[in-house]
């Protein structure tokens, strides 16, 4: 499929509204009031032309012309879901830094629109499903982590609890290292809506806890599941560790009291991934 141009613009302003649309993004860790994420660096743009999102503008600095150019030439590729034109914007390199989220930017950046299904098309969609609840965590680093992990072990859905960090959070953005564009995200979700949902669609709620008295590796991980993982330092709560229908921990060496949530997450995914005789 032949690519068609890109319409190129340029942006001297810090007032332009496309560039408000991603300093405001960035600053509060959100969508933009059109439901576009901001991402910033040639890798994660790599990763959004080869996923099934859109991507709506990209914005360059001065010195970062040429790798704007590589990306225009690539619009749109066959399978990446893009339609039409992309519009490019071209920006000073003072302006570019004041923007970004990053210290060292790289001078690319993109708005992204992502796809994702019904909640529990998404729990449906696998014949053993494999989800992560995450509640009350705020650490944007272990999201982005987490996500990726998802992925890597065939993981279905990431839900988050109500008080969890935004999954658009410029760092969470970056640690998942694409993986946001593929792995259905859903927010605000209560756990009791969560224990609901895994109750009619056949799905064991495992909750982990440092202290549980069954290990992980003593479940049966090839039912459909999903793992219930706590605030960092604090855990789960004791009347979602009472709902759950397994509580584990995650066997370690003597003295080591207990690991962070996206190691935990992580560990507890590739133990399900190998049970169900996992492959690269």
């Amino acid at each position: 499929m032949k690519a068609r141009p890109s319409v190129r613009i340029a942006v001297s302003s810090l007032r332009h509204p496309l560039l408000r649309r991603f300093r405001e993004a960035w600053r509060r860790g959100e969508l933009t009031e059109d439901g576009c994420c901001a991402v910033e660096g040639q890798h994660l743009l790599e990763e959004a032309f080869r996923s099934p999102v859109e991507v709506v503008a990209l914005l360059a600095a001065q010195s970062a012309e040429a790798q704007l150019a590589r990306f225009e030439a690539a619009n749109p590729s066959a399978g990446s879901g893009q339609v039409g034109r992309i519009r490019s914007y071209v920006t000073s390199d003072r302006i570019f830094r004041a923007l970004a989220p990053t210290e060292t930017p790289q001078g690319l950046a993109a708005l992204v629109r992502l796809a994702t299904p019904p909640l529990e098309s998404a729990l449906v969609s696998r014949p053993a499903a494999l989800a992560v609840a995450l509640i009350g965590l705020q650490d944007p680093g272990n999201l982005g982590t987490i996500l990726r992990s998802l992925e890597a072990f065939g993981g279905a859905a990431c839900l988050l609890g109500p008080d969890s960090v935004s999954p658009y959070n410029p760092k969470a953005v970056r640690a998942s290292a694409g993986s946001l564009f593929r792995v259905p995200v859903y927010r605000g979700v209560a756990s009791d809506k969560i224990l609901d949902l895994a109750r009619r669609h056949g799905l064991q709620a495992v909750a982990l806890a440092p202290r549980a008295s069954l290990a992980l590796n003593q479940l049966d991980l090839t039912k459909p599941t999903v793992f219930f993982i706590g605030r960092e330092g604090s855990g789960l709560p004791d009347d979602l560790l009472k709902q759950a229908d397994r509580v584990a921990r995650i066997p370690l060496a003597a003295g080591v009291e207990s690991l962070n949530a996206a190691m935990a997450a992580s560990l507890a995914l590739y133990e399900a991934a190998r049970q169900r005789g996992f492959k690269e």
